[in-house]
């Protein structure tokens, strides 16, 4: 049985049963994680897997994780709805003084001879807006969440702008080669860009100055793509008119041209259990069958489990490296029944159906020792089918 560490709330009452455990342990077979840093001191040669419910992983060291032969998996897009509905109720509130009206209502007091409306239409002069229809929206990042919204915005009228770092068949958004282009057209620009070495810092002194000076800047892909000092000394120069960011920092925090929301973004019920049972499902398919899906670090393969054991390796990719691999099997006369692989960035992982059965347990783990010691090779797994007696 594998122990699962959970670093945040999950509810594994439908999915552990006898594959695996919840567990405080330092050293875990799995760890389970939402939006929290999940500390490298736990990156252990036992760790097989981190599943993120969500999207981002730079709380995660990715690169120890994939030099340990730990796979890294996410959930893109599960969160995309919840996401694109919080960018949309924020655009209203840049253009609609919804809540400064709301607070006015809650101390307005009717004269006798006056009804309550009429004492609050008196005063609805101090709280004119203004409509989206016939803005311009630019979006900073086209997957799915920035698609959603696109289509979105275009349904209520508006101006669609965009760029994306290779270029989308989208219908309804206007793409730009550059995304200082956006940032000198756009009333309203939502980063849904991926925190990376070269997004880092990206929206800085220059950017603010190409930004109109009522534009506002929503920030909901990660809060160091955005400069804060800079940030901070545009909005007090009126170089832009606001910004609203799901990435709460102390200096950011009461500036009176600033909202920061609590990383609301997935946080409904909806993206939540959808994103919980993603993760929890592909999980259990790592453990139980080596299959990968939406890894961030491994190469995806997906192979039927038709043989009674199955080996799965994560290398580095060299193109002789299996026949490095077969010349150990064949001298252990193990069967090579089906085989997958697949590379990814210089990183290779292949499944291979065999049957074990003729071996002691004593000769496979001396097979595994010798194959562990190829230099290229990271991490092997020995794979027991788990349904093979029920349909043999």
């Amino acid at each position: 049985m594998y122990e699962v560490k959970t670093i945040d709330r999950f509810d594994l009452t439908d999915f552990a049963g006898d594959i695996f455990k919840e567990s405080n342990t330092n050293t875990p077979d799995a760890i389970l994680v939402r939006s929290s840093h999940v500390d490298s001191q736990l990156i252990s040669k036992r760790l097989l897997v981190i599943a993120r419910s969500g999207t981002g992983v730079n709380t995660i060291n990715l690169e120890a994780c994939t030099a340990n032969g730990t796979a890294v998996f996410n959930t893109p897009g599960v969160n995309a709805n919840a996401v694109k509905e919080l960018i949309i109720q924020n655009l209203f509130r840049c253009v609609r003084p919804l809540n400064a009206a709301i607070k006015m209502m809650t101390g307005l007091k009717a004269t006798e001879g006056e009804s309550l409306q009429e004492v609050a239409e008196a005063k609805r002069g101090d709280f004119i807006g203004e409509e989206l229809y016939g803005k311009t929206i630019g979006i900073l990042g086209l997957g799915t969440i920035g698609q959603r919204l696109a289509d979105s915005c275009y349904h209520m009228g508006m101006q669609v702008i965009g760029f994306n770092r290779s270029r989308k068949n989208l219908r309804h958004v206007q793409q730009f080669e550059t995304i200082d282009e956006v940032l000198s057209l756009a009333d309203f620009v939502v980063v849904l860009l991926p925190l990376t070495n070269e997004t880092k810092g990206m929206l800085s002194t220059e950017s603010f100055e190409l930004m109109r000076d009522n534009a506002y800047l929503l920030n909901f892909g990660r809060g160091d793509i955005v400069d804060n000092d800079a940030l901070i000394s545009a909005l007090d120069h009126n170089e832009l008119a606001g910004y609203i960011s799901d990435f709460p920092t102390t200096k950011l925090q009461n500036h009176p041209n600033i909202t920061l929301l609590p990383h609301l973004g997935g946080n409904t019920i909806e993206a939540l259990t959808h994103s919980a049972n993603t993760i929890l499902q592909n999980l259990l398919d790592f453990l139980e069958y080596g299959t990968v899906r939406r890894s961030v670090n491994f190469p995806q393969v997906d192979l039927p489990f038709t043989s009674p054991q199955r080996l799965t390796f994560f290398s580095y990719a060299r193109e002789s490296l299996w026949a490095d691999v077969n010349e150990i099997v064949n001298q252990y006369e193990v069967p090579v029944k089906e085989m997958m692989g697949n590379t990814r960035e210089g990183y290779a992982y292949t499944i291979v159906n065999t049957d074990l059965t003729s071996l002691s347990a004593q000769k496979t783990q001396a097979m595994i020792a010798e194959i562990n010691s190829i230099d290229e090779m990271l991490r092997v797994r020995v794979l027991n089918n788990p349904t093979w007696q029920n349909w043999h």
